[in-house]
């Protein structure tokens, strides 16, 4: 195999990237090795600690509250302290690339840092730091196992310091989880502490908040939680009133056929009716246009239906388990926990899989993960793809990022891609290269993009006698088990990219001497971070390693993004292709796949922005009638004509908190309101693309109109149920009043159909070029 068909060193390339990223004055790089002679320091200092008596080190330790981590002796002074209580209390001596990474992260900045080198160590010395200086800290984990297990790990080191720890994991009840986030670090998921403040947001005026003002977060995974996350919405939902059935409509969306009543467009992300659909549909339901003004409900009802049967296809974007459809994370390949499209969505693929449709929920509040990472005083955090994501990050939140070298010389092969006309062929020949390896006793594991394509490709394999575990969203709760042994002599893991994130694969007994684990992804994923993540799994701490990716002309990457006009030049009997050209093709599609994410990332932030604004404005006042005893008499002399005894009646003592509760009641029934027009808006706003509107302008001009009547519409409310209080009355439900008697939280997976600037671009390409087939044209 020569030079052009390996790269020896991953790390070697990734630092020569960063310089040239800097040379270019590239946005979102920093140049790490600036701190070096801290790095020196601390460890000059620690060399000195070992002898130190245990009394004298805490001592140390817990002078650390006076310390200003903006000063270098300080900073120097207190990683020194922290190294030695890690060596005695936890059995780790950080390497001098930990130190690195520490510091860095230490001066907000961001630090990648290969699969393997200790990053959860890392994360111990950066919250012990700023927490040990006074800051709250939330270290923001991928999941609820690994915020339980870093934080009984890393107890012993912060109680070195006096401090307190605690996780934030589901099942914990309200005063479980006040009492955990006044430790002095917290470890929890971003949803978590999310959802969280949505409660926050809601809560009577009895109620304790349960989450103190946000501080400093560092965040493992950085890229995936505000990145790959970043866009979730966030939900505080509660119970609603039943909406009409919609299985008449499913029943007819059902029998529909492609390409007689509905056409699927060729990437397979949008989808229309035909006149045959359109006429079943007025036929059904009796109307006499299904595109008249007064059907608009319908029509939306129907292409969501529509959607849902032609589009969104199980094993692929969902699994259905224990009576529920359950969304799969695209990013992680793993079940998204608590996660459902907007309900006319979620309702119909439900009633296409003939389960019970779940209970209508109405939305309380909501947010999105980017806005409660920007909620943070302090960010910093680490992953093993910063780099990849640099300018993203500093974009959205001014972060700058820096490489951090590897412990050892990185030894993994990463292979060039090997590009086959069609998956079958792809798939034959990657089965062949796992057999291969498998009979040498080389562990495999093989990436892929699906649960469907997971279970297909590990039937290839048994075919050939290779008998493979699988390793998606239908069995995640194994994954721990089934990782820890993926990395055995002869073992063969099929995988979806669930196996990317926060776990180690460590190699067993004559598996280095076998060549170590070879990684072998099934086509590319839409972004060449999530690649990356995969060939990362392999060759940890200097381990032996390869990497190589099977691609096709049949991927998703490309089929989605890329229509090809021209026939490659150079192809191998088994299909192999060799044409240059075909492989920068390839690579192009995938920029372009990065490019549309990047534009959803954007276009729904700003269909957020405005909500975010109008949300801050009701809090200010929500907050202050909580806190503030003067502004509920502000407020009542602003809802009643001058000179009215009311808000005088209303702001006795024995009347006080009355009076609060009913403005806080419809305060929040206003903004619920609000937020449920907005969402009900989201579900048919693409349509206002027919009338050739902007459906981004249209929703934000509708929801400041709305807005603008918010106010008033929950004074009039306050004051109306207060004038016909009677003196007895106690509670909300004296008055008549009912909060949600249950309340529930969940995420928003956003629209999976692509937006409307794909559909506009693709109508100019076909204005601009007359219909004639180009050599390659976007979709």
């Amino acid at each position: 195999m020569g030079r052009l068909e390996q790269l020896r060193d991953p790390s070697s390339w990734r630092r020569a990237f960063v310089l040239v990223r800097r040379f270019r004055q590239e946005p979102g790089t920093a140049n790490l090795r600036r701190f070096d002679p801290l790095v020196e320091a601390v460890r000059r200092e620690r060399a000195a600690l070992p002898g130190l008596g245990e009394e004298a080190l805490l001592e140390r330790a817990r002078s650390a509250a006076t310390a200003d981590l903006a000063d270098d002796g300080d900073l120097v002074g207190l990683l020194a302290v922290a190294s030695e209580v890690a060596r005695r209390r936890l059995g780790l001596e950080p390497f001098g690339v930990q130190l690195s990474a520490a510091v860095s992260m230490l001066r907000e900045r961001v630090v990648d840092m290969a699969t393997g080198e200790g990053k959860t160590l890392v994360g111990f010395l950066v919250a012990a730091g700023l927490a040990a200086t006074g800051r709250r800290v939330h270290v923001l984990s991928a999941n609820d196992y690994l915020a339980g297990r870093d934080a009984r790990a890393g107890a012993p080191l912060f109680a070195a310091f006096g401090l307190s720890c605690a996780a934030v994991v589901d099942g914990m009840d309200h005063a479980a989880r006040h009492a955990a986030y006044r430790s002095d670090v917290v470890y929890a998921t971003v949803h978590q502490v999310g959802f969280d403040l949505l409660r926050d947001r809601q809560r009577p005026a009895d109620a304790q908040r349960l989450v103190p003002e946000l501080d400093a977060a560092v965040i493992d995974e950085i890229d995936a939680v505000l990145l790959d996350d970043a866009m979730v919405p966030l939900v505080l939902a509660g119970d609603a009133e039943p909406r009409p059935e919609g299985a008449p409509l499913a029943g007819v969306v059902a029998a529909m056929t492609a390409g007689v009543e509905y056409e699927v467009d060729g990437e397979g992300r949008n989808v229309s009716l035909l006149e045959a659909g359109i006429r079943a549909l007025e036929e059904h339901f009796g109307v006499d246009d299904l595109y008249a003004e007064d059907q608009v409900g319908l029509l939306t009802a129907a292409h969501v239906a529509l959607h849902a049967q032609a589009l969104v296809h199980r094993d692929v974007h969902y699994i259905v388990a224990d009576g529920q459809v359950r969304l799969i994370n695209d990013a992680r390949g793993r079940v998204a926990d608590r996660q459902r499209w907007p309900d006319g969505l979620h309702a119909a693929i439900e009633r296409k899989e003939g389960i019970a449709v779940t209970a209508q929920a109405e939305v309380l509040d909501q947010m999105l993960v980017e806005t409660v990472a920007r909620g943070y005083r302090v960010v910093t955090g680490m992953s093993g793809t910063a780099l990849e994501a640099s300018e993203r990050l500093a974009e959205d939140l001014h972060l700058r990022t820096g490489t951090i070298p590897t412990n050892r010389p990185g030894i993994r092969v990463d292979e060039r891609d090997r590009l086959y006309l069609t998956a079958e062929r792809r798939d034959a020949a990657a089965a062949g290269r796992v057999q291969a390896a498998h009979e040498a006793g080389q562990p495999v594991l093989i990436g892929t993009a699906s649960v469907a394509d997971s279970e297909r490709f590990a039937g290839l394999l048994a075919a050939r006698g290779v008998a493979a575990v699988v390793l998606n969203a239908k069995n995640d709760a194994a994954e721990a088990e089934i990782i820890a042994r993926a990395g055995e002599h002869g073992a063969v893991t099929v995988s979806t990219q669930m196996a990317g994130r926060g776990v180690d694969i460590r190699l067993g007994p004559r598996a280095a001497e076998a060549g170590g684990l070879l990684v072998l992804g099934l086509g590319r994923y839409d972004s060449a971070r999530l690649d990356h993540q995969l060939r990362g799994r392999a060759g940890r701490q200097g381990d032996p390693g390869r990497s190589v990716f099977y691609t096709s002309l049949d991927d998703d990457v490309v089929t989605e993004h890329l229509i090809i006009g021209l026939d490659p030049r150079s192809v191998d009997p088994d299909g192999r292709i060799n044409d240059k050209r075909f492989r920068q093709v390839y690579e192009h599609a995938q920029r372009v796949a990065e490019g549309k994410l990047l534009q959803l990332h954007r276009t729904t932030r700003r269909y957020h922005t405005a909500t975010d604004q109008h949300r801050r404005l009701v809090l200010t006042t929500r907050e202050a009638l909580l806190a503030d005893p003067a502004a509920l008499e502000d407020y009542l002399t602003r809802i009643w004509p001058a000179g009215s005894d009311e808000p005088r009646r209303w702001t006795r003592p024995a009347r006080r908190s009355l009076a609060v509760e009913v403005a806080l009641y419809h305060l929040d029934r206003a903004w619920a309101r609000h937020l449920n027009l907005l969402a009900e808006l989201r579900e048919g706003i693409h349509l206002r693309v027919l009338g050739r509107q902007d459906p981004l302008e249209e929703f934000n001009l509708i929801a400041t109109d709305d807005f603008r009547t918010l106010a008033h519409e929950a004074a009039a409310a306050t004051r109306d149920t207060l004038a016909a209080a009677s003196e007895d009355a106690a509670t909300l439900a004296d008055l008549g009043l009912r909060r949600p008697s249950s309340t529930w939280t969940y995420m928003v997976a956003d629209n999976p159909f692509g937006s409307e600037a794909d559909r506009f671009f693709e109508f100019i390409g076909r204005a601009l070029r007359g219909d004639r087939p180009p050599a390659i044209s976007y979709t």
